[in-house]
């Protein structure tokens, strides 16, 4: 652990070096830019953003792997937290903007440097995906994902190398604890220790705050209010049950595909309906609030949201028969 701070400190401390050898990698990557090079690193980042990520994590917890789905959105949710915290806490600039530095894809660039969200996030899920289905093409292809998320955003000239270097770092170190941790508790049965996590990100997200760091705390919220609702009273399966003429045997089989196609269409449009709905009222009905207010309603609204699609969506499930 001292270690893992001393390279943080050390990633920070020396900001001439940030203009010298971290500017000659970042425009390195500049000049050997091309249309072919800039559409594979655009696809890396875009792979790592908002939409790729939900849609990957709603189609392996509804569709295909419960169990694979809910400890990659715990770990998912817990990094863009962690994530988001130590940007508000650092607030380092990006690189955007530097004399003979032109960066790509600057809209999607938002807030703070470091440490990389796009690097940290695709880490954390393909950590999340190797750890799981210990698969060599799957290893390969999330190693390959990896780096390239994390040489994409340096491609394009929105974070400093050590913004990724240690993206890379935080997404391992924080997809193998919150993967130990929710085993722990899955196993257990022991919904306070996520119930305590919260408590203990709501500190820092209190001091620190900011737009993202609020949102990033909803979403994990979501997730743990969720996880526990749905395992105690719910209890979705991606798996069919079928019995036998035999009561003492219970075969588990794959549902239809079908019937899978079915679910996520469900999930996804009761998912992007809710989310629609709770912006548009806070457009409505809090377009003049404070600060302090819309960070209320912005929280309130992404824990609602990933509430629905960790809770209600499965609901759904059971109870038109989609299991």
């Amino acid at each position: 652990m001292k270690i893992y701070i001393y390279v943080i400190i050390l990633c920070k401390i020396d900001d001439s070096k940030k203009e010298g050898e971290s500017m000659d990698i970042l425009l390195f990557f500049q000049s050997i830019r091309s249309d072919i090079l800039t559409a594979i690193f655009t696809t890396f980042t875009i792979c790592t953003e908002q939409v790729a990520v939900v849609l990957i994590a709603a189609i392996m917890y509804w569709c295909i792997d419960k169990k694979c789905g809910q400890r990659l959105l715990f770990a998912v949710t817990g990094s863009i937290t962690i994530n988001s915290g130590l940007k508000n806490f650092f607030k380092a600039p990006r690189p955007i903007g530097s004399k003979n530095l032109e960066s790509l894809r600057t809209e999607t660039a938002t807030g703070y440097s470091f440490p990389s969200g796009h690097t940290q996030t695709a880490t954390t899920v393909w950590v999340a995906l190797i750890e799981y289905f210990r698969k060599w093409w799957i290893t390969l292809l999330g190693i390959i994902m990896i780096l390239g998320a994390g040489i994409s955003r340096l491609y394009l000239g929105v974070h400093w190398p050590e913004d990724v270097f240690i993206g890379w770092i935080l997404g391992i170190f924080v997809s193998i604890i919150f993967i130990k941790l929710f085993d722990y508790v899955d196993q257990n049965k022991r919904y306070y220790i996520l119930l305590l996590t919260l408590v203990l990100f709501a500190i820092p997200v209190y001091f620190f705050r900011g737009d993202e760091l609020i949102k990033s705390f909803g979403l994990y919220t979501g997730f743990v209010l969720g996880y526990i609702i749905e395992d105690k009273f719910i209890g979705f399966s991606t798996q069919e049950s079928r019995k036998k003429a035999n009561i003492f045997t219970n075969n588990k089989t794959k549902p239809k595909l079908s019937t899978k196609i079915l679910r996520f269409i469900v999930g996804i449009v009761t998912l992007g309906i809710i989310y629609a709905a709770g912006k548009s009222l806070q457009i409505l009905l809090f377009a003049d609030a404070s600060q302090d207010v819309l960070y209320i309603i912005e929280y309130i609204r992404y824990t609602i949201v990933v509430l629905w699609g960790v809770a209600g969506a499965p609901f759904l499930f059971e109870h038109f028969g989609l299991n």
